[in-house]
């Protein structure tokens, strides 16, 4: 029996270990020692869910670094959450509240 491929590619995030699709996760790349976002650059990758949880547990458990075999560091977390469109409070909004 063969195995049937989903029609979107999956990819595991490093911070909660989850499967998801890969167009929900953000995809970091090594690039001049440094973790980037890199959908669509080459070489080794990793992937991490759009959640501001995900960012601290792989940040936490130094997972980035690991991923990217030590070609790249790990980037803050400001920075992480600014590449996923969150703020470090976790409103998507501008921090206005109603």
């Amino acid at each position: 029996m063969q195995k049937v491929r989903p029609a979107i590619p999956q990819r595991r995030c490093v911070g909660c270990r989850l499967v998801k699709p890969q167009p929900e996760l953000l995809r970091l790349v090594a690039e001049e020692g440094r973790a980037v976002p890199g959908k669509g650059k080459p070489g080794r990758g990793c992937w991490l869910c759009r959640e501001e949880k995900c960012a601290r547990e792989a940040l936490r458990k130094g997972e980035i670094p690991r991923a990217l075999k030590g070609k790249a560091g790990a980037p803050g977390l400001a920075s992480l959450l600014d590449w996923m469109g969150l703020r470090l409070d976790g409103d998507r909004d501008g921090g206005l509240k109603s």
